[in-house]
């Protein structure tokens, strides 16, 4: 089973918490849509490898960042160098509102997306997708949209008691 959590920053983190989840299971692996531009580099070298770090955005300073975002924007992004150095090639928007340029620089460079499948005719034919509808556990850091870690962690608990296989986004793509 998948989990990941959204806007995971250096000050939005809940480490201690992903640290008692994996304290609960010692299998536990997660995959965090993080926000590069809110980080230091000392702070993402300091994330265990447990977590995946994939992209979300760069600042994300609203829902929306990258729906308008062109080509240029979306390689700039790619080519900084804490997204090379500390990130998995994964992208999710945040809001899941994307441009199709920012589609086809992630197919082109051979990255994945985390999409909804109500994109599916949107999408870019090969580009690997990561759904969380098919079955992964989806939440945020922070409590918001009723699925983030402290607002749900009674039940966040026991699904990961209760697992015996994780995998990260990366692993789930097709």
């Amino acid at each position: 089973m998948t989990f990941d959590f959204d806007d995971f920053s250096e000050t939005n983190h809940l480490l201690h918490r992903l640290e008692e989840l994996k304290r609960a299971n010692p299998l536990f692996r997660c995959t965090v849509f993080a926000v590069p531009g809110l980080g230091s580099d000392s702070f993402w070298a300091s994330v265990p490898r447990w977590i995946e770090l994939a992209v979300h955005g760069w600042t994300h300073p609203d829902p929306y960042e990258c729906v308008h975002w062109d080509r240029g924007r979306m390689e700039q992004l790619l080519a900084e160098p804490i997204v090379r150095k500390h990130f998995v090639n994964g992208f999710k928007a945040p809001g899941w509102q994307i441009s199709d340029d920012c589609y086809q620089v992630l197919l082109d460079r051979g990255w994945w997306v985390a999409d909804q499948h109500l994109e599916d005719n949107r999408r870019p034919p090969g580009l690997p997708t990561y759904f969380y509808e098919d079955g992964g556990w989806h939440g945020h850091i922070q409590d918001v949209c009723g699925n983030g870690i402290e607002e749900s962690w009674g039940r966040l608990v026991e699904a990961v008691k209760g697992c015996r296989e994780f995998r990260f986004c990366s692993e789930a793509t097709r």
